[in-house]
């Protein structure tokens, strides 16, 4: 049988469509469409494959919406749109380089659209480059002043690495970008939150809960209000509370990791909160989620496992947080060896004598140095307890000035010097303001403590000392806000260990002894009226009873040593190493330090 002509394109398909035959099955996309070949972009648009995609997203399937998003890339390499989607479904995934390339690329086609600036900074944030992520998220502000959810993790960093005011004014920000919905008054509560103002902001957030429960808002926000105002009660000592809204925010976000550290460290587990432990095992078994939020899962582990005394699994848990932790963040050994080495050759006695015009008078700062988990919340409870001193928490006005002033004071430095005196000094008098002595006690002031005494001579420094092991060890095993270079190797630790042991021993040579005071976490905790009556006497203070009582100081406590910080003096802590001794490492030699 003789075959079939094939028909021309302006006659009639034989498919019996009624179609013309060009156009129907004449055509390469057709032929493309019975064959199952994938289509071509004359067949799909951009907001085909973008409408997809955003079903997928929405359904939380981010692996299936990858297929889609990368062909569609494929197809449209220049839609700025298609390939922040495609940067953020990579984020969404953990892969991380991939989800920086695609973002950057879509911020090369558009450099104009804020969200993809957003996107990278939240990217660069995961990837523990905060500055970077501090800059895209400082771009799109630029580029959308009402980016509402921008401001406020800026103000997320700023509350890590700033002044508590410059945070406050982020969220406030925020708020006005997004005025009467449940974001906008969370990040409201979250303003107050870092002004100190804890009662307004418990009130605020109550009264958020209280009306957005029953409207269509995002229940994400809720979830992070209840977190928030957890947090509020822990820092209170309002244990149990905190636990109820811990709970809650866990049944409106179940994957995020937050709320789990917060219930771990707002007690001390028993063995009738093993499911606990349980739900944050099975959290970590599903996997999913960024790396640091991995990270906080395992802490949270380890702290439960350590409370309930199984050590051998707790060590598993805290080597793997660290393993991660040190993704986050480097440690270079010679940089901060040099950094010591420059602190020692420029501050000295003869430096202090031949700037003395730079010295004020004012005895009112009461710094508290050491490693950090050596017992500087202890030693701030106690001297904070006294009616006339006022506890201020870790400040970071020394850690942000301390560099720009490592070399040796020129003129121009002293020009400054009472600018940046008189800064400090505000700082303190807004924390206390009828107050004769404000703390402190942010442990890393030790580096500069030449510097304050440089401008003032008159403050004191109290230094706490603990065992170097159970020291470094604690560091290990904490998950602190920051993530600090040195902490996740063991060998880093001893390193940056041994750098502290050098730098105090030079500010013992060039600091007069009437400004410096020792305290060792050891006879705090075995001889605390003696510990504490020494430190009121070295403050300058007649001696009050409540310093005896730190655990009954309403001051709010913010520090890791939360739950710790509430209760009677112990000493279980005292060679805690000893339970850890199997997995020391490097940590041995400090054995001898």
């Amino acid at each position: 049988m003789a075959g079939r002509a094939t028909p021309r394109g302006n006659e009639r398909c034989p498919c019996g469509s009624g179609r013309k035959f060009k156009g129907c099955c004449g055509s390469p996309q057709s032929t493309a469409k019975r064959a199952g070949a994938i289509p071509t972009a004359s067949m799909v648009t951009a907001e085909g494959v973008l409408r997809r995609a955003e079903h997928l997203l929405r359904a939380r399937e981010y692996e299936q919406a990858l297929a889609p998003l990368v062909e569609g890339a494929r197809l449209f390499p220049r839609n700025p749109a298609l390939l922040s989607d495609l940067g953020m479904t990579y984020l969404f995934t953990r892969r991380l380089p991939e989800a920086i390339q695609w973002l950057r690329r879509a911020i090369e086609l558009q450099p104009t659209r804020a969200r993809s600036h957003f996107n990278l900074g939240l990217a660069m944030k995961q990837s523990g480059d905060v500055t970077a992520a501090f800059e895209s998220y400082c771009q799109a502000i630029a580029l959308d002043p009402q980016l509402a959810e921008a401001h406020e993790r800026i103000a997320d960093i700023l509350m890590r690495e700033a002044t508590r005011e410059e945070a406050a004014a982020a969220y406030s920000r925020a708020c006005a970008a997004a005025p009467e919905t449940t974001f906008g008054r969370l990040c409201e509560a979250k303003a107050l939150v870092a002004l100190d103002q804890a009662g307004e902001a418990e009130n605020r957030l109550k009264l958020l809960l209280a009306r957005e429960a029953s409207t269509g808002e995002p229940s994400r926000w809720r979830a992070e209000a209840h977190l928030v105002l957890g947090q509020v009660m822990s820092y209170s000592g309002r244990f149990d509370e905190a636990v109820e809204h811990f709970e809650r925010s866990l049944t409106l976000a179940p994957r995020q990791p937050a709320a789990y550290q917060g219930l771990v460290s707002s007690m001390r587990l028993t063995e009738a909160d093993r499911p606990l432990l349980a739900r944050i095992l099975a959290r970590l078994e599903a996997g999913g989620g960024s790396d640091r939020l991995r990270m906080t899962l395992h802490f949270a582990a380890g702290k439960a496992l350590d409370d309930l005394k199984d050590y051998a699994c707790a060590i598993q848990q805290f080597e793997a947080a660290n393993r991660i932790r040190r993704t986050l963040s480097s440690f270079d050994v010679r940089r901060f060896e040099g950094r010591v080495d420059r602190i020692m050759a420029r501050f000295t006695s003869d430096l202090f004598i031949r700037h003395a015009r730079m010295a004020g008078g004012d005895e009112t700062p009461v710094l508290i140095v050491g490693m950090p988990r050596s017992g500087t919340t202890l030693v701030e409870r106690i001297v904070s307890s006294h009616p006339r001193v006022a506890g201020g928490g870790e400040l970071v006005y020394w850690n942000r000035l301390g560099a720009a002033w490592g070399d040796a004071p020129s003129e121009k430095s002293a020009e400054n010097a009472e600018q940046v005196r008189a800064g400090y000094l505000g700082v303190l008098r807004g924390i206390g303001p009828r107050a004769l002595r404000v703390t402190d006690k942010m442990p890393f002031n030790f580096l500069w403590i030449g510097l304050v005494h440089l401008l003032l001579p008159n403050a004191r420094i109290i230094h706490c000392r603990r065992n170097p092991i159970d020291t470094c060890l604690s560091i290990y095993m904490t998950h602190f806000t920051e993530n600090f270079g040195f902490a996740s190797e063991r060998g880093d630790l001893v390193f940056y260990y041994r750098q502290y042991l050098r730098l105090m021993d030079h500010w013992r040579a060039v600091l007069p002894s009437t400004r410096l005071h020792e305290v060792d976490y050891e006879d705090a905790t075995a001889v605390p009226e003696e510990t504490a009556r020494r430190l009121v006497a070295f403050c300058g203070l007649d001696w009050d009873e409540a310093c005896l009582r730190p655990e009954r100081n309403p001051g709010a406590v913010k520090t890791a040593s939360v739950w710790q910080a509430r209760q009677p003096i112990y000493r279980s802590s005292v060679e805690r190493w000893r339970n850890y001794e199997p997995w020391l490492g490097e940590l041995r030699t400090l054995g001898s330090s």
